[in-house]
């Protein structure tokens, strides 16, 4: 599983840094994205607190990857949770689309990601996982 543990805590570090930039950004890290938000939204006060706390929030991927892939055999089924839930949040993409249409290209770009690596991911994980026992 060496593998798969070295691209785990690779690939821990792209959520702990997305978290950081909406950490210290708010609502300005969006409109990074893509997002065309007015002054007013980017400067609410709800919004902005909403926004860092799920950017902090994200950070708990990375940090459960990358302890994850620091022992994968004693945290494989965290690991797993993780990957499904971060699919899943993916997936909940999908209700924002049906509900208000598309989101900019870089947005979309981070849903194939989570829709499609993920599983590619949680496949891989588990052919090495099936190999180690």
């Amino acid at each position: 599983m060496g593998n798969v543990a070295t691209f785990l805590r690779i690939i821990a570090a792209v959520p702990i840094l997305v978290g950081v930039l909406h950490l210290a950004l708010g609502l300005d890290a969006d409109v990074l994205l893509g997002a065309r938000l007015p002054a007013s939204v980017i400067s609410d006060p709800a919004l902005d607190s909403q926004n860092r706390f799920y950017g902090v929030s994200f950070m708990l991927y990375g940090v459960l990857l990358f302890v994850g892939g620091s022992d994968l055999k004693r945290y494989l089924p965290v690991v797993r949770y993780t990957l499904w839930i971060f699919f899943a949040a993916g997936l909940a993409r999908l209700l924002s689309i049906a509900l208000y249409g598309l989101p900019p290209p870089l947005v979309i770009l981070l849903l194939l990601s989570e829709v499609f690596g993920t599983p590619v991911l949680l496949l891989w994980l588990s052919r090495a996982s099936r190999k180690e026992a």
